[in-house]
């Protein structure tokens, strides 16, 4: 029966992902439909961390806090290439400040809370405490316990101390690419489908209506790919801010949804920032911190070079894909930034770029209560009225998207009379990697680079840069899935095989030249990104079979643009420090 069974699951963020690899692994079929790309959304919009959620204790979510910390711990074992533990630093400026505001936050005193809340922010008693309870529900889980230290330490970030005396030392854990976790988990999806014989597909760049009859008719894909139908047995709308959108543009009546309101989202914007001295600065630890009007701030190292700035929390209506960082947001974030490092120079002249999402928070209509008071827990609705079983997922965040599949396939497979036949909770990524394993993977990758006629000197840092997207499958970028050894060929300055370029559209559903910048490749973040790097990947796109020759100049001018317009990323025609192989001397490694 269950081999029979076909469930659709609209988006491919990384809830949409989770949620079709959970599914298969009790043997259903699943087809999976997004209007964009895999993580286009909220997904690549985040603030890439996988955390236990330390302030949602101040909300008394601790159910939530417990599910994430033990999400966080999977997380690291399964997803080791991805998800790595960061050292936090939270700076405190007294002892007492915000304790009793945080008393009032816990009963559900909101605008109590807000009035209460101290002009210099949480004091070490309220941040000790706080983080005395994260301890104790991590108990089991083998991660270091908080400390409470004297700012100005040697080895950490340096923190204005006059402003901010004492700190809170704890741990929590760190996804640099959450685009590349959710393409992980439909490239697991596949594997576990072809073990098991079951279909599965990724149908992106289409849109899909469901009709009276029952069929789910998906139009064609820009790539290429033909129009189809289909009749589910289940739908699962897991298009994030979307859903509301996606129920009135799918479903004939909106699902039974009776005009239901389920997304109340909010905007959040955050900056990458190129300015040494604060790299410096942070030195390796990620900052959690208090802007000026009391609204948590996270200042995270990206990278050896670049900060991760971010967030805001304002209420946002219309197409989430409209949604830009303003000049606004941009001020108010680099001025929690001088709060915290005010002898760093940091303007706006340094930063490198931009991004800003919607969150699918669920929506509440008391307006008394804040963005950051709307719980991040998930939620999974039933819509009773609709004419075959249909759920949209409303909120959740990266570090339970595991744990929100599991929920959300047991509800599906339950209501269709299926058994759970088997979960995630052990299984690794493709590209797991423990440290020993990571060692062995780059020291294979750097063999098949030299073979492929790399320099010695650039293969080892080339191949590290390969398993850091890649993980252990980083050696099958160099070998070649289907086809011929990779050759020695590298994306101008940025550090990466051309080869990856072919391996992202046979094994990842790539079809465009901003999927493989901004999702696959990683590179749109690159310092030293230039237009020729870009026009590299085009060519290699255009040899892929995945891009008309003529269309190349085209793509790579769209792509420019399209970073200038959304991001503020404004990339030179060439890198610097080019040597005669066009590769980058200092930096082609990176």
């Amino acid at each position: 029966m269950a081999a029979h069974t076909t469930i659709v699951v609209l988006g491919a963020g990384i809830n949409g992902a989770a949620i079709a690899r959970e599914l298969l692994l009790s043997g259903v079929g699943v087809i999976v439909v997004d209007g964009d790309d895999i993580a286009a959304g909220a997904t690549a919009w985040s603030t890439r961390l996988i955390h236990g959620g330390l302030r949602y204790l101040e909300y008394g979510e601790i159910g939530l806090v417990r599910e994430s910390l033990t999400e966080r711990n999977r997380l690291v074992r399964l997803a080791a290439h991805l998800v790595r533990p960061l050292p936090f630093y939270l700076p405190v400026a007294g002892r007492w400040g915000g304790l009793w505001a945080a008393a009032a936050r816990l009963v559900g005193w909101e605008s109590l809370a807000r009035a209460w809340r101290a002009g210099k922010g949480r004091g070490s008693w309220t941040v000790g405490i706080g983080l005395s309870l994260y301890d104790l529900l991590a108990v089991g889980f083998g991660w270091p316990r908080h400390r409470m230290v004297r700012a100005g330490g040697a080895g950490m970030p340096q923190v204005a101390a006059t402003a901010f005396p004492r700190a809170g030392l704890y741990c929590d854990a760190q996804l640099l690419f959450p685009e590349r976790f959710a393409v992980e988990l439909l490239v697991d999806a596949r594997d576990i489908a072809a073990a098991a014989g079951t279909r599965f597909e990724v149908c992106t760049q289409r849109h899909a209506e469901l009709g009276r009859d029952g069929v789910l008719r998906v139009g064609p894909s820009p790539a290429g790919g033909g129009p189809f139908e289909v009749r589910p047995d289940a739908i699962v709308n897991a298009t994030g801010a979307w859903v509301d959108r996606t129920l009135a543009a799918v479903f004939p009546g909106g699902a039974g949804a009776a005009g239901r309101r389920l997304i109340g989202g909010t905007k959040g914007s955050h900056l990458v920032v190129r300015c040494p001295p604060l790299r410096a600065a942070l030195a390796d630890y990620g900052i959690y911190a208090e802007a000026a009007d009391g609204r948590p701030v996270f200042v995270l190292p990206f990278g050896p070079e670049l900060v991760l700035v971010g967030t805001t929390d304002i209420p946002y209506v219309g197409d989430p894909a409209e949604a830009r960082a303003d000049e606004a947001e941009i001020g108010y974030l680099l001025a929690a930034v001088t709060r915290l490092f005010p002898t760093v120079a940091v303007g706006r002249d340094h930063v490198q770029q931009h991004y800003c999402g919607v969150r699918p928070l669920p929506f509440v209509s008391d307006n008394a209560r804040s963005p950051a008071g709307v719980t991040r827990r998930h939620l999974v609705v039933r819509h009773e009225g609709a004419s075959m079983p249909v759920w949209s997922i409303v909120g959740g965040k990266l570090t339970t998207c595991r744990s929100l599949a599991e929920t959300t396939a047991a509800m599906v497979l339950g209501t269709l009379g299926l058994p759970v036949l088997g979960t995630s909770r052990e299984r690794p990524l493709p590209g797991n990697c423990d440290e020993a394993s990571r060692a062995a993977a780059m020291l294979e990758c750097r063999g098949l680079a030299e073979q492929a006629g790399l320099p010695r000197a650039h293969a080892a840092a080339v191949a590290e840069n390969t398993v850091a997207l890649f993980g252990a499958r980083a050696a099958l970028v160099w070998r070649g899935a289907d086809g011929p050894a990779a050759d020695g060929r590298l994306i101008r300055g940025v550090g990466l095989p051309l080869a990856a370029v072919r391996f992202c559209v046979d094994e990842e559903w790539a079809t465009t030249l901003d999927d493989l910048s901004e999702r696959r490749l990683m590179r749109s973040f690159h310092e030293r990104l230039s237009r020729e790097a870009i026009a590299d990947v085009a060519a290699a796109l255009a040899d892929a079979g995945a891009l008309a020759t003529d269309r190349v100049a085209a793509a790579v001018d769209g792509c420019v643009a399209r970073l200038e317009e959304r991001y503020g990323r404004r990339v030179p025609p060439t890198g610097n420090g080019r040597g005669q192989d066009g590769t980058n001397m200092h930096e082609e490694t990176r």
